[in-house]
């Protein structure tokens, strides 16, 4: 095989890290009529945001008395309400094993990822500038990251190890994540995700919130549920008492 066959086999793909936020379903009991109606409940305040969503299931707390039955009568019930359950959450070994049958991928189960010397990549367009520097819990400081131009839907930006600082709107479709703080001088209309490294001190601050989701360390509100408070309006988005608490600037 000659060496210009061989490129052309091995060219076919390429893996790269990538870095999606998903929404992880805790559960606390098996009473499936009242989980049915909790789903229902939250699905009707944001239709569009739950269809086709990729959940994972955590079961730590039921981890214990599971069996391959229940957890599949739960994951039938998420697929029911167009839900995609693509993974369970436990270290209880009956429950790996489970879910290698069941064809799931198994998550651990920390409750927030590693922290790595070497980040995953992102790719996107736009330049990475340093402008400052903040100290974070243990001690070191780690880059701010500036983006001089607007966002567009679609583009995804990351900030590792530091805050996220956008000088210009951000469209629909576009997502913000920051392990720090993210600050946005214009519209927000995107997604926000700051502290995705579990910083429960992390914060949003934006001129005009118009977003399509925020979050800060894994608590999140969408678009419905942010129209009922500063929409449109400058606000600073941050965890109070285990809860995403919004308050105008």
């Amino acid at each position: 095989m000659s060496v210009e066959s061989v490129a052309q086999q091995t060219s076919c793909l390429t893996f790269k890290g990538g870095l999606y936020p998903l929404t992880t379903l805790h559960l606390f009991n098996l009473d499936l009529s009242a989980i049915s109606s909790a789903l229902d409940d939250k699905i009707k305040q944001a239709p569009n945001f739950f269809k086709y969503a990729p959940v994972i299931l955590d079961v730590q707390k039921l981890a214990e008395t599971l069996n391959s039955a229940q957890i599949e009568t739960v994951l039938n019930t998420l697929r029911d309400k167009q839900l995609k359950p693509i993974g369970i959450r436990s270290g209880v070994d009956t429950i790996k094993q489970l879910a290698n049958q069941l064809g799931l991928a198994l998550f651990s189960e920390q409750s927030r990822p590693q922290k790595t010397d070497k980040p995953l990549k992102i790719e996107d367009t736009e330049p990475k500038v340093t402008i400052s520097a903040r100290t974070s819990e243990e001690g070191h400081t780690t880059p701010t990251r500036l983006i001089t131009q607007p966002v567009r839907s679609g583009q995804q930006i990351y900030a590792p190890g530091g805050d996220l600082i956008v000088m210009a709107p951000v469209s629909a479709g576009a997502e913000l994540l920051a392990d720090g703080h993210i600050h946005v001088h214009g519209a927000l209309r995107g997604r926000a995700l700051a502290g995705i490294n579990g910083d429960t001190k992390a914060m949003i601050y934006c001129k005009s919130l118009e977003a399509e989701l925020v979050s800060v360390a894994g608590q999140y509100q969408i678009s419905e549920a942010l129209k009922e408070s500063l929409w449109k309006q400058p606000a600073c988005i941050a965890v109070k008492d285990e809860r995403l608490h919004i308050s105008a600037i």
